[in-house]
């Protein structure tokens, strides 16, 4: 079959008798579109009657018929523009009207009226339809401007139509792609601010969040704890058992710190085996609790390792701004560090809290300790 011509239209005729309508094809730009080839015919049968294009190369044709009865059948999928007169032998052309628009509601339909019936041009148009036409015996001048002002209009429309289907689909790749975008940078964030081995925060991301929590423990006179977590004996254990046991270790203690932490603190690998947890809106009792809480984990998991296996302690050192007074959040983390220090030159596995007069042992070995 030929490739549909689109730029010839596809024309139904729906009227009572030929002519006056049926001549209009041959002024269509149809060279094959001849009067002759739709006046003349028997139109009251229950087929369309096709123009000279039907017998063609030519995919589109123009088709008459002569009632709502043949336009229940028609297929209107191959059809430009419809004019139908306004009287029909089995009912009106707003009846035309209104099958027309419930099969194709774009399609332009023009109703064609004789001289006597205009004053229902207001119903005729408010019923749907694009045009309506006064014609009178033998002027078909009227006709192929209306027509004419049809294709235009309908070609129009189909134009803005693609042209919103094709927008449609650039804003739903867009969309796609902006999606997509989004995962990628999120994964990038992600990845910028996690420790590639423990999964926890890396230190870059805990600065970030030390400022702000500073910054806002200072304006709102919040309080604000950090805990630093050493592993006591990680290096024995890794030079005995080597660095994939070592790492495998290591993300063993960020897991169990993930899971003994709150959902507002930030867990944090430091560097090498140390740890670090930010604890915003949080009272030194709490910190503590939570510190103890880590050691006594970690403690079942030590005794429950392998007795060939060298023993992994831990130690916490705590600061808290409301006890040890830091200046800046560097030297909030700095008193952290130093009560670790002091704890583990006082023995390791325990917690050491960070006062302003000093530094104060909270416990040695999780079962003795004792609150602050």
């Amino acid at each position: 079959m030929a490739s549909r011509r689109i730029d010839r239209p596809r024309l139904l005729v729906i009227e009572r008798d030929p002519p006056p309508l049926g001549v209009v094809a041959a002024s269509l730009d149809r060279p094959c579109c001849v009067g002759a080839a739709l006046t003349g015919c028997d139109i009251h049968g229950t087929a369309a009657v096709l123009c000279g294009c039907a017998e063609s190369a030519v995919e589109s044709c123009c088709a008459i018929i002569g009632s709502l009865a043949t336009l229940a059948t028609f297929d209107l999928s191959t059809v430009d523009v419809v004019i139908a007169t306004l009287d029909l032998p089995d009912g009106t052309g707003l009846d035309a009207l209104e099958a027309v628009r419930a099969v194709r509601s774009e399609l332009p339909v023009i109703i064609a009226a004789r001289p006597e019936d205009a004053d229902r041009a207001a119903e005729v148009i408010r019923a749907g339809a694009l045009d309506f036409v006064v014609c009178a015996s033998g002027d078909q001048a009227a006709i192929r401007i209306a027509i004419d002002k049809s294709l235009a209009h309908h070609r129009e429309r189909q134009e803005n139509n693609r042209l919103h289907r094709e927008l449609a689909d650039s804003l739903a790749e867009l969309e796609r792609k902006n999606t997509l975008l989004e995962e990628l940078i999120e994964q990038l964030e992600r990845k910028s601010r996690t420790d590639e081995l423990t999964q926890l925060s890396n230190r870059r991301w805990l600065n970030l969040m030390l400022q702000g929590s500073w910054a806002e423990a200072m304006r709102y006179d919040l309080p604000l704890a950090c805990l630093m977590i050493d592993l006591d004996g990680f290096k024995l254990f890794n030079d005995r058992l080597g660095h994939q046991a070592g790492d495998q270790l290591l993300r063993e203690a960020a897991t169990l710190i993930e899971a003994n932490s709150r959902q507002v603190d930030v867990s944090a690998r430091y560097g090498g085996d140390e740890f670090c947890i930010l604890m915003p809106h949080t009272e030194a009792r709490e910190a503590t609790r939570v510190a103890r809480r880590i050691v006594e984990a970690w403690g079942e998991r030590r005794d429950r390792a392998d007795r060939d296996e060298p023993r992994v302690g831990m130690t916490i050192g705590i600061a808290h701004v409301d006890l040890s007074r830091p200046r800046n959040p560097d030297e909030l983390v700095r008193h952290a560090d130093e009560a670790l220090y002091a704890g583990k030159e006082a023995g390791k596995n325990r917690v050491v809290i960070r006062r302003r007069q000093g530094i104060r042992a909270v416990g040695c070995e999780a079962a003795a300790m004792a609150g602050v």
